[in-house]
């Protein structure tokens, strides 16, 4: 199965902000342009790459879990495991607010999170660790019907990896924030770098 992705389209862009939509989410807001476009529309000249972007599908929210497929090469579990998982937040996590906000930070955090595991080359034993332990367990929580447990279990497993990652996290939010500052004060960007 091929991974998808948004190469080349305003979706893998590091101006487009993915968490911020109009009508359907396929429609998000480019902090450059000011406005809302596709997902999918061709890129502009503005465009420039996100490697973190480049594993948000809007189809299969659980980044994570397809990063860790991909990486160990294992794309016939990655679709029962994804469409077992897309179902339990469709038809669970979605309708109830209790998980909204959780849900709404794993939006934004599993495309960066499933990006650093791609591109670890030492990240193999983790996702052999992890397919292992966690998300078989997670798995068998879903089909037993045990909703609060799967998310909690799936929640642990989220922030085990934001631990693991931290520094990257942290550069990576760094990176975000300047990016910001210069954005919406250029003269304040100005003045930091002399």
């Amino acid at each position: 199965m091929a991974y998808s992705t948004f190469d080349g389209c305003c979706g893998s862009c590091k101006w487009m902000n993915t968490n911020e939509y109009v009508g359907s989410k396929d429609r998000c807001y480019c902090t450059y342009r000011r406005q809302y476009y596709g997902l999918t529309e061709r890129k502009c000249s503005y465009y420039e790459y996100d490697p973190y972007k480049d594993y948000y599908d809007l189809n299969r929210r659980w980044h994570v879990v397809s990063a860790i497929f991909k990486k160990l090469g294992l794309y016939d579990s990655e679709f029962d495991c994804v469409k077992v998982l897309n179902n339990f937040r469709i038809d669970v996590l979605e309708d109830d607010k209790k998980y909204e906000e959780e849900l709404r930070e794993y939006d934004f955090i599993g495309p960066v999170l499933a990006s650093f595991i791609t591109n670890d080359p030492d990240s193999i034993k983790l996702c052999k660790e992890i397919c292992s332990t966690c998300l078989l367990e997670i798995l068998d929580l879903i089909k037993e019907g045990k909703n609060d447990e799967a998310f909690k279990k799936y929640r642990e497993l989220i922030g085990m990896l934001k631990e693991y990652y931290k520094d990257k996290i942290e550069e990576y939010m760094r990176s975000k924030t300047e990016h910001n500052i210069t954005e919406q004060y250029p003269e304040k960007a100005k003045i930091r770098n002399r």
